[in-house]
């Protein structure tokens, strides 16, 4: 695998657009996301010249947040997550970074997990019924 990750351009948005979580097309979430790639927030995992996935990463309370992060369905389970994390990891802004997903989001939950993020904690009415769980990870 010749992998690796960059900074996401506007050149990326229709490799990115083909996976872009549901929760991101209503046109304010869009406006805020292509905000964020203007501003140098997200960055891309590249995977032999193409892009497999896609990281957006904030500040929460001072710490690094990684806001939202996606890979194409045909490339998980292939390591471009970890990819990703890692490199919200190197890139922390303190001695640790935050992230969160839905309580239903069992897939992140399993990432998570084998990237050895820990739980935190739990907000909830963010999306009734499906509480936001909180997980932090120190960078070794």
């Amino acid at each position: 695998m010749n992998a690796g990750v960059r900074a996401a351009c506007a050149d990326d948005l229709p490799a990115i657009d083909a996976f872009i979580p549901a929760f991101l097309e209503p046109p304010y979430k869009r406006g805020r996301f292509l905000r964020a790639l203007r501003d140098g927030k997200v960055v891309v995992a590249i995977d032999e010249g193409s892009v497999t996935g896609f990281m957006w990463v904030n500040e929460f309370f001072g710490h690094t947040f990684v806001n939202v992060l996606a890979v194409a369905p045909r490339q998980r389970r292939r390591g471009h997550a970890g990819t990703l994390l890692a490199h919200a990891e190197r890139n922390a802004l303190t001695d640790r970074v935050f992230t969160s997903t839905n309580a239903s989001n069992a897939a992140m939950h399993a990432v998570l997990k084998r990237y050895g993020w820990k739980r935190c904690g739990e907000v909830g009415d963010l999306d009734l019924g499906d509480p936001e769980i909180v997980y932090v990870k120190y960078p070794s």
